[in-house]
């Protein structure tokens, strides 16, 4: 799968919608202006930018390095209709979300190629069952690949605490079944984006992959740690792939994060080689 790269050796953001005079900005240093804690600045890695809102609706995530990247939120109503990522003023990907009383029920997301070719599309669909399980019907498709897997997602207290899911496509030709399963913890405390409007419905599908998910959704509190295994068998051979992260994060003295290293782990917690991903956040007050 293509990946967003829009932070250099991230798969997240490199961000920005032009000068901070632009109209559709507001200045977010002054607390008054909103009556709830909200991010204003974030740095991934080193790389700085900055949030702007119109009260809690989101509007961008502006890079301080490069102005031609940029994320761009869309609302109807108090919910969030699209997101959209632009690297070098082009389209990389778009998400269109929908809506059934109040409730989200999918989210297609398309990956463009330079020339504004949809190169890759993932479709959601979402039936709530109640307030501690949805289940999710995943379709991935592309030139050359076409598959299914139906989850389960597992709540508690409003966070993804487990998912399971099995289904069958075809990837250049060959029929391939899949079983996966994966597994979340979560701090007491709160995760960063949480009051921003219109996040609450955003159903956190439980992708750390694309390094975007985890922060625009609709989780109550920080994760601590994360594990997901892929199991596959097609004629003639079998396979299996994971992923996972530990978490370490300091917050501030009202329960938000201030830093945050994230370290690919194995199935068992060991850290990889791999250096960690490192967040920063500085809020409106």
């Amino acid at each position: 799968m293509k990946k967003i790269i829009l932070l250099g050796s991230m798969a997240l953001l490199t961000l920005s919608c032009g000068s901070d005079d632009d109209d559709n900005t507001v200045d977010n240093s002054n607390p008054s202006t909103q009556n709830v804690i909200l991010p204003v600045k974030m740095s991934v890695d080193g790389e700085n930018m900055k949030i702007n809102y119109d009260g809690t609706k989101i509007l961008n995530i502006t890079s301080n390095n490069n102005s031609g990247n940029k994320i761009v939120f869309t609302y109807s109503g108090d919910n969030i209709a699209n997101i959209k990522f632009y690297e070098g003023n082009i389209l990389q990907s778009a998400t269109e979300y929908g809506y059934t009383n109040n409730l989200m029920t999918s989210a297609t997301n398309k990956e463009y190629s330079a020339s504004g070719v949809t190169e890759y599309t993932v479709i959601h669909t979402y039936t709530h069952i109640n307030a501690n399980q949805i289940n999710v019907k995943r379709q991935v498709i592309s030139t050359n690949t076409n598959y299914t897997i139906n989850h389960v997602y597992n709540y508690n207290g409003g966070n993804l605490i487990s998912a399971a899911g099995s289904g069958s496509g075809t990837s250049n030709g060959i029929i391939t079944n899949y079983n996966q399963t994966a597994a979340y913890t979560y701090t007491d405390k709160n995760y960063p984006f949480k009051n921003v409007k219109g996040f609450d419905k955003i159903i956190y599908n439980g992708d750390m992959s694309d390094g975007v998910s985890y922060l625009f959704s609709n989780l109550k509190n920080n994760l601590s740690g994360y594990k997901e295994n892929t199991t596959y068998t097609y004629s003639g051979g079998s396979g299996s792939g994971y992923s996972a992260y530990k978490f370490t994060t300091t917050f501030s003295s009202s329960g938000y994060p201030i830093y945050e290293s994230r370290q690919p782990t194995d199935l068992n917690g060991v850290p990889s080689p791999s250096q960690p991903e490192i967040y920063t956040y500085e809020y409106n007050y």
